[in-house]
């Protein structure tokens, strides 16, 4: 049962904002010498370990779900309902997936140092990570090895690659800062930046590979890289200075374009289209089918079309996070509050249970059906799908 029609009649009080800090950088020590590290990762297939819920401040919604500790201590990613996250406070980085129900499925161990992830699509439709490396038998260079994301088989690879994955997806960026995109499907390099006549690789996006050509944005897929749509780049845009801001989100295809200073454009990686301008972050609530925007101090709430909902105006430029489960969440860096918004009207609330205490667990990460990545202090938790048969017996 999905935690937004559980409760979808909750009332949610309103409150200006609600105290909540980022978390603090991870600052684990390395070790001197790197320890050996068998790559194969380890089938788990059990649940994963559930976290006792009188010891988390969650939303409403949200405390009527099974909350489980993946072992994460940096902001995973998702693809499909599965959560990949890492620890990398240890001796060797861990990587361990999740699935929304709660199920660890499984880890992989990787040294520190360049090691990295990015979870993509094949042409077949099949999820993937793909876990770069340091080559073990040369000096310099790093290599990249594919597995299913949900079974942990290996694809193919280790390959070497030109450089660590940048991001988004499986964009490369070598040390000479040449980017290239690998292929989903086999690992060879699909496309290398310098082959462009006047263009640059912006990112691969499950398959996808967006560029500029000239003034154009122009999407490719496949083997072959077939045009998939082309549009041309606003006016007074700078083609060599246009980067991806944030994440591209998995379940809608949306991505903001912009020049790295100040606001960018949204768009529709799907369907090839731009939703609007004057954005910096975006996020999709499922629950409401809103698309939430912000820009500095400004909040909007925008439906399919792009045509806005509601607007949110801050006493200050915000940090804007996620949006979920008829939610949007951002955060005042100067006062170091949270801002909470209903995404039907746009309105401050507090989801909050008023008579708990200690520091609140903050979304940050939504799959589709509502499992969401939390994160209290330096910990990361999964608030899963799955709904907590003792809730209604807790104390």
């Amino acid at each position: 049962m999905r935690r937004r029609t559980l409760l979808l009649g909750l009332p949610v009080g309103a409150l200006a904002a609600c105290e909540a800090k980022a978390p603090e950088p991870t600052s684990a020590p390395r070790p001197s010498s790197q320890p050996l590290v068998d790559p194969t990762p380890v089938v788990l297939n059990r649940p994963a370990e559930t976290v006792d819920p009188s010891t988390l401040r969650l939303t409403l919604e949200m405390d009527v779900m099974i909350v489980v500790d993946p072992g994460w201590n940096t902001a995973p990613q998702e693809l499909g309902g599965i959560f990949l996250g890492l620890d990398d406070s240890g001796e060797t980085l861990r990587f361990t997936a999740v699935d929304e129900d709660g199920t660890a499925l499984w880890s992989a161990q990787r040294p520190h140092g360049q090691a990295g992830v990015a979870l993509s699509r094949t042409a077949e439709g099949r999820d993937i990570a793909v876990l770069t490396a340091p080559a073990p038998d040369q000096a310099s260079g790093l290599t990249a090895t594919c597995y299913d994301l949900s079974t942990a088989e290996r694809l193919w690879g280790p390959l070497e690659v030109p450089g660590p994955l940048h991001g988004p997806g499986l964009l490369c960026v070598s040390p000479a800062g040449r980017r290239a995109v690998l292929s989903a499907g086999t690992g060879d390099v699909l496309l290398r930046e310098e082959d462009l006549e006047d263009g640059s690789l912006l990112a691969e996006h499950l398959g996808t590979v967006l560029l500029t050509e000239g003034d154009q944005l122009v999407a490719r897929s496949g083997e072959e890289l077939p045009e998939r749509w082309r549009l041309p780049l606003p006016d007074g845009a700078d083609p060599s200075a246009a980067q991806i801001l944030g994440r591209i989100e998995t379940t809608t295809g949306l991505a903001v374009l912009g020049e790295g200073q100040g606001a960018g454009i949204l768009l529709d990686l799907a369907e090839g289209r731009i939703i609007t301008d004057g954005v910096r972050a975006a996020a999709h609530d499922h629950g409401l089918d809103v698309t939430v925007v912000a820009d500095g101090s400004t909040v909007r709430g925008l439906d399919r079309d792009g045509q806005e909902r509601w607007r949110h105006q801050d006493p200050e430029d915000l940090v804007f996070l996620t949006a979920g489960e008829r939610l949007a969440y951002a955060q005042r860096p100067q006062e170091g509050t949270l801002v909470v918004l209903d995404t039907s009207q746009g309105l401050l609330v507090n989801p909050f249970d008023a008579d708990r205490t200690g520091p609140l667990a903050v979304p940050e990460l939504f799959s589709a059906a509502a499992a969401t990545s939390v994160y209290v202090e330096q910990k990361r938790y999964l608030v899963t799908t799955t709904l907590d048969q003792a809730y209604g017996m807790r104390n």
